[in-house]
């Protein structure tokens, strides 16, 4: 059997690298600030990986395993560890559960919203004002010059009695969640969009759930549609067809 022989100069690089290796790494009962503390890439790696397969466990919620992922879940670890530092990785992962209406920026909680309008003698006016987005919310999703186009447009929309105002026989909801990295990688999910926001998410920022939805009979996939519900400073906020503030949109 031939024998193939690496060249001298690589074996340090890879004995060092075979060192680090061995000292990395972590017990999901260690303290999360004993683990996060450690610097080394490997470790880090290995906190996401993990993280992401227990969370995907117990919830179901599965995401693509990439770059920009890996640092969302390493930042989010280390901000709830600093406000729990008491608590072990475990313990601090441990408190995910399969979104529902209590979980802000889930599905379920925009159907909980929603079903607001569909509320006999609901205040319409009311509950759509109070989806108008600030200057700095929408500062936060999109990027300049579209941020500040979309500021105007908003301010323009969002006038003294405007409101979604569904037809009586519409008492269910349709609807489609992602998020603005989802929509910025150009996921598939995408496709489920309406097509204008393939020309704006490249000015799309952070990782903001998205709602596409429509008030229809029950049973129905087609009726009064409405895109840009998005989860941002905590609240839903609605910015539709941002598109429209692009030239020629």
């Amino acid at each position: 059997m031939k024998r193939f022989a690496l060249p001298l100069a690589v074996l340090p690089a890879l004995a060092a690298a075979e060192a680090q290796a061995q000292q990395a790494g972590f017990h999901p009962d260690d303290n999360c600030i004993a683990v996060l503390s450690k610097t080394d890439s490997y470790t880090a790696t290995m906190v996401a990986a993990w993280v992401f397969g227990y969370v995907a466990g117990k919830t179901g919620d599965f995401k693509p395993v990439d770059v920009d992922n890996n640092n969302a879940v390493l930042g989010n670890v280390i901000n709830a560890c600093k406000a729990r530092p008491q608590l072990t990785m475990r313990q601090l992962v441990d408190g995910h559960k399969k979104p529902g209406a209590d979980t802000p920026g889930s599905e379920a909680d925009a159907r909980l919203l929603l079903s607001k309008f569909l509320v006999p003698g609901a205040d319409l006016a009311a509950l759509t004002w109070s989806l108008k987005p600030t200057e700095a919310e929408i500062r936060t999703v999109y990027a300049d010059p579209l941020a500040s186009k979309l500021i105007a447009l908003y301010n323009q929309m969002y006038q003294p009695g405007v409101k979604l105002e569904p037809k009586p026989e519409y008492t269910d909801l349709w609807m489609v969640r992602a998020t603005t990295a989802q929509m910025r990688r150009g996921d598939a999910v995408l496709r489920d969009f309406p097509g204008g926001y393939k020309k704006v998410r490249g000015a799309m920022m952070g990782d903001f759930p998205v709602v596409y939805f429509k008030f229809v009979r029950p049973g129905e996939t087609s009726g009064l549609a409405f895109d840009g519900l998005v989860h941002v400073n905590n609240r839903w906020v609605l910015m539709p067809k941002p598109w429209r503030a692009l030239d020629g949109g």
